[in-house]
């Protein structure tokens, strides 16, 4: 008889296919089904791909091995529906990745594989006579596009506390009335449990929540649930847009210019934009939601690939909070040396919100008791010694710790070089709270930020609230994330300008997103509310927008900037980054991928430029020091062409680690 032959994707960091030859009574595996096969001097699980003809060419001298045997048994579904399994290997071809670890990336945790079931079909339900008249026109539109089942991008603008949500779930809705399924990424599935809450309390069963929060056990039945048709709709984060649907006839993404639906290391994918990507491929609607669209969103809304929706007004025709700007010129940082982290206005404003039995909320970005400890007499900071960065000061237990590599040490008294005295600087959450509480004894405050929110403890404090047995919730950027608290009639943010001078070329759009999702959590109910921002930069175009929630007049102003400068969304980049342990072996290696690049260009005639090396601006992270090099170009095409010349040449550096992040969202 003939080799059989299968092609296999090996769970390894290695681009490319392998092929086995099936022994005399193993059954051809179904594409996607799982396998293991010897790889060197190893045993790797792998992915069957599909079968390969014995004739097809291979290498002179290639000694064909056996398949070892099949993971899962024979007659078992693959672990992935065939419009997801060609998803999958677009993701591995588009963000440069091996196909075995984004096949990993998409499967469930070890289980058999359950056999789908028919999907049911629910009833549409006739359109919340309460809807406004925006909602009746985007739920028109959405409905007509779900029933072409077609291909339909579309951007949903609507301020906060316009109903986005209920708009949703109506188009959902009229998608489970198909026997189709729907997909809804949210930033963080922790932070917003009133969504999950309302989409369960619509849908009941038909909704599992999908992400790495849970149990393995939970994980893997609501995967199973999903894979079987026994649940249509799946909510989760950014890897929630893996879910194993059946007949996928919808993918929402809430709050989709948020940074979270970015990975940051291996698999570097962005998941709003593989959402748009996996609609393409499933022939269905996609919604990206937003009150501050992304700068790449709205490019593509003027460019007619996207159909834009606006939600112009708020529910009832509440009006946005007014929002008074605090200019902090001339004054100390808050919380330096002693100095309030409230000003009188804002203090104020506080003790006012108390009185009416209403509730506040106070936003800083930025945790911990202080940013860093300083020395009075050499001026030296509380520095990692893994990192290029400050070691922060928690009051709890007396530490300093580092929020990149989890470095802690004790608090010191003194100066541990010249016993000098220390200072605290860059105040954070835990001094907030302490000095609201000082102030304000009567006041019953919670915090919710990394440090508070382990566990159940973030649902319990939003829980508290949402019941008015809080007063004062402080909190970072986990505030700002889709609440609806009708007693909130104050936010107040203590310093506005944390980040926005970092070196990246979205630290403007990132505060100004920020500013304005905190500011929406005020007057969502039949009281209004008031936004109180304390700044150094008054004047900045970014914050003058923010007071005016004019998110027009920033996406003007910011675009122009962006295309002067050459950066997305008028550019597609690559950031190729190289880190080792030795100095030395990092700076050579990025040197040699940039001469790569520059040969290869002047070779073919490329239009692309690459900017550096040079150093990250986090030059050192968990005891590696890091370059990088930007690749740029008009087109995703040439961006792709080169980068995989610079990644043939990676495999030869040495002990460095490079890694490719296509459409990088942090320059840092």
């Amino acid at each position: 008889m003939s080799d059989r032959l299968v092609s296999v994707a090996v769970l390894a960091p290695v681009r490319g296919a392998f092929s086995y030859r099936l022994p005399e009574g193993l059954p051809t595996p179904l594409r996607g089904q799982r396998l293991e096969v010897p790889f060197g001097a190893r045993t790797a699980s792998g992915f069957a791909l599909g079968a390969v003809a014995p004739e097809a060419p291979r290498p002179e001298g290639t000694l064909l091995k056996d398949v070892l045997r099949l993971v899962d048994a024979p007659g078992e579904e693959s672990l992935f529906p065939s419009e997801l399994f060609e998803f999958l290997i677009w993701t591995s071809e588009y963000y440069l990745h091996p196909l075995g670890e984004v096949l990993k990336a998409a499967s469930p945790p070890a289980g058999a594989v359950p056999k789908p079931r028919r999907p049911r079909e629910l009833p549409a339900r006739d359109l919340p006579p309460e809807a406004t008249p925006d909602q009746l026109v985007a739920n028109r539109q959405l409905t007509e596009a779900i029933q072409r089942a077609a291909f339909a991008p579309f951007l949903l603008h609507g301020v906060t506390g316009s109903g986005k949500t209920e708009v949703y779930l109506e188009a959902i809705a009229q998608v489970l009335a198909q026997g189709r399924s729907a997909i809804v990424l949210v930033p963080e599935i922790g932070m917003t449990p009133q969504l999950l809450a309302r989409f369960t309390a619509r849908f009941g069963a038909e909704v599992s929540a999908l992400h790495s929060g849970l149990a393995r056990g939970e994980r893997l039945r609501a995967w199973r649930r999903l894979r079987t048709g026994e649940a249509r709709v799946a909510v989760g984060v950014r890897a929630a847009v893996f879910a194993p649907m059946q007949n996928l006839g919808l993918i929402i993404v809430d709050e989709e210019h948020d940074s979270s639906f970015k990975q940051e290391d291996r698999l570097c994918y962005h998941a709003r934009d593989m959402a748009v990507a996996r609609a393409k491929l499933a022939a269905c609607a996609v919604v990206l939601g937003s009150a501050t669209p992304s700068l790449e969103t709205l490019s593509n809304v003027e460019a007619g690939r996207y159909h834009k929706l606006s939600l112009a007004s708020r529910i009832d025709s509440r009006p946005l909070p007014p929002v008074e700007l605090i200019s902090l010129r001339g004054e100390p940082p808050p919380g330096h040396a002693g100095v309030p982290m409230l000003r009188p206005e804002l203090a104020l404003a506080v003790s006012e919100t108390l009185e009416r039995g209403e509730q506040t909320i106070l936003f800083l970005n930025r945790r911990g008791h202080a940013g860093c400890l300083v020395c009075q007499s050499c001026g030296r900071v509380s520095a990692c010694p893994n990192c290029d960065v400050s070691m922060t000061a928690h009051a709890r237990g007396k530490r300093l710790l580092c929020h990149y590599c989890g470095c802690s040490a004790r608090w010191p008294e003194v100066c541990p070089h010249c016993r000098g005295p220390l200072t605290e600087l860059s105040a954070g959450t835990e001094r907030l709270e302490a000095e609201v509480r000082e102030r304000f004894p009567k006041a019953r405050v919670a915090r919710l930020d990394r440090d508070t929110a382990t566990g159940t403890a973030h649902e319990r404090t939003l829980a508290a609230l949402a019941a008015g047995e809080l007063d004062v919730l402080v909190g970072t950027q986990l505030v700002t994330k889709g609440h609806d608290f009708p007693n909130v009639t104050l936010v107040g943010v203590v310093l506005a300008d944390v980040g926005l001078n970092l070196p990246d070329f979205r630290a403007a759009e990132r505060t100004f997103q920020l500013l304005v999702q905190v500011a929406g959590r005020a007057g969502r109910g039949d009281r209004p509310g008031k936004v109180l921002i304390q700044t150094y930069f008054p004047d900045h175009p970014a914050l003058l927008a923010a007071r005016e929630h004019d998110h027009a007049r920033f996406a003007a102003h910011e675009l122009l900037r962006r295309r002067a400068q050459g950066f997305p969304p008028a550019s597609r980049l690559c950031a190729v980054r190289v880190d080792a342990v030795n100095p030395n072996r990092a700076a050579e290696a990025a040197r040699k991928l940039a001469d790569l690049a520059e040969a290869e260009l002047r070779r073919t005639g490329g239009r692309a430029s690459v900017l550096g090396p040079a150093l990250a601006p986090l030059a050192r992270l968990r005891g590696r020091t890091r370059y990088q090099l930007l690749l740029r170009a008009r087109t995703h095409r040439e961006i792709s062409r080169l980068a995989a010349v610079l990644q043939a040449e990676a495999a030869n550096l040495g002990p460095v680690r490079v890694v490719f992040d296509v459409d990088p969202i942090s320059m840092l």
